[in-house]
């Protein structure tokens, strides 16, 4: 992958209930808003059959002008059983989740985009700045 067209992200395990610190998830956030601006899309189960209930999700988590933002430009994804059914698979994406189905990784390996899964670890402290530091090398001009 050589550039990222759209970003999917997950909330839980990814920006709630994880031990990286809030601010460093925050800081992910608002890089992705400040460089990706309308290509971000919720890919979660607080955002599916197309009722989007992410915002809600992370009121209380994140600041509240944070997720005031994000509720205007994140994009609502529609999926039923597999959040691949939510993905643009003709786009250089990265996801970020904490977990993949192995059908969601049978899709994913059929379509030869794999790479654009990227799997958050909700227990290692350093991983919003590891997805911070992923997103930055694409942006090396």
């Amino acid at each position: 992958m050589q550039k990222v067209d759209k970003i999917y992200f997950d909330i839980d395990g990814v920006l709630r209930g994880t031990m990286s610190p809030k601010e460093d998830v925050v800081a992910l956030l608002r890089y992705c808003l400040d460089n990706y601006g309308d290509s971000l899309y919720w890919l979660t189960t607080h955002c599916k059959h197309g009722i989007n209930h992410a915002p809600e999700a992370l009121r209380g988590e994140l600041p509240d002008e944070l997720v005031d933002e994000l509720k205007v430009r994140v994009h609502p994804t529609d999926w039923e059983n597999l959040k691949t059914e939510g993905i643009d698979l003709d786009s250089d994406f990265v996801w970020f989740d904490d977990t993949m189905f192995e059908s969601e990784k049978q899709v994913l390996s059929a379509n030869y985009v794999l790479d654009g899964f990227f799997q958050m670890n909700p227990r290692d402290p350093e991983m919003a700045k590891k997805a911070l530091l992923f997103l930055k090398q694409f942006n090396q001009d």
